[in-house]
């Protein structure tokens, strides 16, 4: 396995734009996985391949049959994506949005893909402190996912890296991360979605939503999404009707 390549499961979303731009700055030769998974917030899957575009990074995309079974309404049609006021609004425990075995799925693929490329490093956007609550975002499930996925493979615990760099940070401290990365960072935020209800402009209230909204407010950063929304508003006319 090169020591040098890496894989970055990527979304087209805030955290893994923000996780491919810190693999680019560690190491020279970068590919992403986009997955398409039934999500009915497909708009993502353009998002991804535009930030590609704009990064220098080839855009694979992998389509997943309709294997993924879950009440969660990112990917269950009769589901309604819940909406709030604020972040208080927010239940304890795992949201509703969680879809089990996802993560596990993308990882076991991002892995046959990495062994391919002959990449050492596979990294994905997973984060504890995100308020959702999932089960595959946590660290014992990655340190585990790497010890199975590397016995599987070469039969030894070594091989494989996962990298977590968001692991332990709030959204605030993800953006100022993603500031610190440097301009080609926030400029390829402005194309990322995090929007759940899959629209552009987002919706503003669903979870991802608002704690994106929540992260660069704290973080005293303006969101590039939103000065992109900003810029696509037509100009008011100022002549009398």
């Amino acid at each position: 396995m090169n020591d040098d390549k890496a894989l970055i499961v990527f979304s087209g979303g805030q955290d893994s734009t923000t996780c491919l731009y810190w693999a680019k700055s560690k190491w020279a030769d970068i590919k992403t996985v986009t997955f398409d998974y039934g999500q009915k917030h497909k708009i993502e899957l353009e998002a991804a391949k535009r930030i590609c575009k704009l990064s220098g990074t080839e855009f694979d995309l992998v389509t997943i049959p309709d294997i993924l079974r879950s009440t969660s309404p990112l990917v269950d049609k009769d589901q309604a994506l819940d909406k709030y006021d604020s972040i208080d609004q927010f239940a304890d425990g795992v949201q509703p949005t969680f879809v089990p075995g996802r993560n596990i799925l993308f990882l076991i693929i991002a892995a046959n893909i990495a062994v391919h490329h002959g990449a050492k490093h596979i990294v994905i956007g997973v984060c504890e402190a995100d308020f959702a609550g999932y089960y595959d975002c946590r660290q014992d499930f990655i340190d585990a996912t790497q010890k199975s996925l590397n016995q599987g493979l070469f039969g030894t615990d070594e091989g494989l890296v996962i990298h977590t760099p968001l692991m332990d940070l709030t959204k605030a401290e993800t953006v100022k991360l993603a500031a610190k990365l440097g301009q080609d960072c926030l400029t390829a935020l402005a194309q990322s979605h995090t929007c759940y209800d899959g629209v552009f402009p987002p919706c503003g209230s669903c979870h991802a939503c608002l704690l994106r909204e929540r992260g660069f407010r704290e973080a005293g950063v303006e969101d590039p999404l939103t000065l992109r929304h900003c810029e696509a508003k037509p100009k008011q006319s100022n002549a009398q009707v």
